[in-house]
């Protein structure tokens, strides 16, 4: 199977040559805004509908099934798992109890649409038990439980601040936690009597805060933060779902706001925040919105403006296993409640950043130690290149796969096999370069068909075309 080799320079050379436009392919835009919302590759016979679907409308209705689907809504779970932290071991410490609880919340609020204002509302002004109030995990994900620490936290995820200098931290200073006779569950509740010794909080904006005694001290803050006249929570939120799309923000990196540095597009940014607070913070509206947009259906650069980005390391993992209908098992070193995840679980679906494998950490595999999207990293390593190449694991997961054997009984021509495969794999129809470069190939070594297509697999998974969303 190392033959591949030869091929790749060859089928690089043949996508090198495609002519470029303003807009990119619909084949292009059919993978792209997949992997852009549900970190998932669309089936060949969703290919298939699409690219031969003649309606003038059909990447809007594309775009507006992508937002509305559970995958969407698992995909962006996993966002918002990475930033707030959603581990069950050190340091966020949730346990496996609290982390299935949390995503089953953030989940809930994506399904039901529930606006963004409301949802940060929901979050900060938690109560009550980590399991039966899942929202309170928020609280508990911290080392140091210190009003200092989630508000230092509240300012980098809902304000993109890094650095804050008020005393806002003082409306969170009621916050108290007590644990219960059931295993890891802990209250987090609010000492009233706790008296207010100042009268005014001050935050950098120059807006003045006033607490009342016998109150929740959070909820002005929280009234002031969410507020749609505080445009600063609408660009945050904005810039986000941009970086979550784009692999960059308009703002970048997306949380880090300060005077020296300002945004790519300022109007762009000023128009989708315009939209975003009309739209009463509708998340699901403002990602349509954005993958709408010219700039989400432009070329890749350098012809146009969307820049490719290598995949996620979940993304890349979910593609293999969906390429050859192997999937990998997972387990959490945790004792309980569970050990084994259920069979075909998505690696975008763990929900668990103490739930990993090999591959996942090979391909860096975000560890949700911090609150900032730079935590990721999706940059291409040499190691990663070698796995792809030299794997005997993703050899015997080629060979072995019934997927692949199924496709050359059902596809009993080359010219039938490489559609196939390449629908699969790649999202799109083999061009004519490529089936004469692959009857060459198959010609010039003796092989069968079936060799040929195992050889074929390995080299579009080793393609830029595979690892990056382009």
């Amino acid at each position: 199977m190392r033959r591949f080799l030869v091929l790749i320079v060859c089928i690089s050379s043949v996508a090198m040559c495609r002519v470029v436009s303003a807009q990119c392919s619909d084949e292009v835009f059919l993978r792209r805004a997949y992997l852009a919302v549900t970190g998932s590759l669309p089936t060949a016979q969703t290919c298939e509908r699409f690219l031969d679907d003649d309606n003038f409308n059909k990447r809007e209705r594309l775009v507006s099934r992508l937002v509305n689907s559970e995958l969407s809504f698992k995909y962006m779970q996993m966002h918002w798992g990475d930033i707030l932290r959603i581990k069950s071991e050190f340091p966020s410490n949730l346990w496996p109890n609290g982390v299935q609880a949390y995503n089953r919340w953030i989940y809930e609020q994506l399904m039901n649409n529930v606006p963004y204002d409301k949802m940060v509302r929901e979050l900060l002004l938690s109560e009550g038990s980590n399991f039966r109030s899942p929202a309170v995990n928020f609280y508990r994900g911290f080392q140091q439980r210190t009003p200092e620490n989630f508000y230092k936290n509240i300012n980098l995820l809902f304000l993109g601040n890094r650095d804050c200098r008020d005393n806002g931290h003082l409306c969170f200073s009621q916050v108290r936690f007590k644990s219960t006779k059931e295993w890891k569950e802990e209250i987090i509740y609010l000492d009233y009597h706790k008296k207010v010794y100042y009268t005014q909080i001050e935050l950098e904006d120059g807006t003045t805060l006033t607490p009342q005694q016998d109150s929740d001290w959070r909820e002005v803050y929280v009234n002031w933060l969410t507020s749609s006249r505080n445009r600063r929570f609408a660009e945050v939120m904005v810039n986000r779902m941009w970086y979550w799309i784009f692999g960059r923000g308009i703002v970048h990196e997306p949380d880090d706001w300060r005077e020296d540095n300002r945004p790519s597009d300022p109007q762009l940014l000023a128009e989708l925040t315009d939209y975003f607070i009309s739209s009463k913070f509708d998340m699901r509206k403002l990602l349509k919105k954005i993958l709408l947009t010219d700039e989400f259906e432009s070329e890749a650069a350098p012809a146009g403006y969307y820049t490719p980005q290598r995949l996620p390391a979940e993304v890349i993992v979910d593609a293999l296993a969906t390429v050859t209908g192997i999937w990998d098992t997972y387990s959490s070193r945790v004792p309980e409640p569970f050990t084994f995840y259920p069979p075909r679980t998505r690696a975008t679906h763990l929900g668990d950043a103490t739930v990993s494998s090999t591959e996942l950490e090979l391909f860096g595999k975000v560890s949700r130690d911090v609150s900032l999207e730079a935590q990721r990293n999706n940059e291409i390593s040499s190691r990663q290149l070698l796995y792809l190449m030299n794997s005997s694991v993703l050899e015997q997961r080629i060979r072995k796969s019934g997927v692949l054997k199924k496709i050359c009984e059902q596809n009993p021509t080359l010219e039938q096999l490489t559609d196939a495969i390449t629908l699969r794999v790649l999202s799109r129809r083999a061009t004519d370069s490529e089936k004469r470069l692959y009857k060459e190939y198959m010609e010039q070594n003796g092989l069968s068909l079936r060799d040929l297509a195992l050889d074929m697999v390995w080299v579009q998974i080793n393609s830029n075309e595979f690892l990056y969303n382009h």
